[in-house]
């Protein structure tokens, strides 16, 4: 078992069995085979609890919602202490550039699912927003804040 280099708070734990590498998962406690999304996404989850304070039952990875008769899939959802919906993150592969226009999954999902923040990273950028309801207008955010 090794850990990938990088910042050691976001470290992710990493074993190789034959030439499959694999990732630990602290969320779901478990070993996923390696792939860049994925990467990303325990990368994100890393994040989420060492620097945002989100308590590790509170993030559900792969979270199915219903939009428009089809079931979809929420990359990482993070609950409030009440069960709302405090941040809903979709992870991109780190050689999908982040625009504005990746936003536009996270807003058809949000029809759904209505979150305190929103958030699109490739593990390199990030974009954190919050949705004004009545206007639909995004307001962009440096970081988000701690967990409440």
């Amino acid at each position: 078992m090794a850990v990938k280099p990088g910042n050691s708070e976001y470290e992710i734990r990493t074993k190789t069995i034959g030439n499959t590498i694999y990732l630990f998962d602290p969320v779901r406690e478990k070993w996923l085979i390696e792939t860049p999304e994925e990467y990303v996404r325990i990368q994100c989850v890393n994040y989420l609890i060492s620097k945002v304070k989100v308590p590790r039952w509170m993030i559900h990875i792969e979270h199915q919602i219903r939009l428009y008769n089809t079931v979809k899939r929420v990359d990482i959802l993070v609950k409030n202490k009440d069960y709302s919906n405090f941040l809903m993150v979709e992870c991109k592969s780190p050689s999908v550039k982040i625009t504005s226009k990746k936003i536009e999954q996270n807003t058809r999902y949000s029809l759904e699912i209505k979150c305190d923040y929103y958030m699109v990273t490739n593990g390199i950028y990030q974009l954190i927003y919050t949705c004004c309801s009545q206007s639909g207008e995004h307001k962009f955010l440096k970081q988000l804040p701690l967990y409440p």
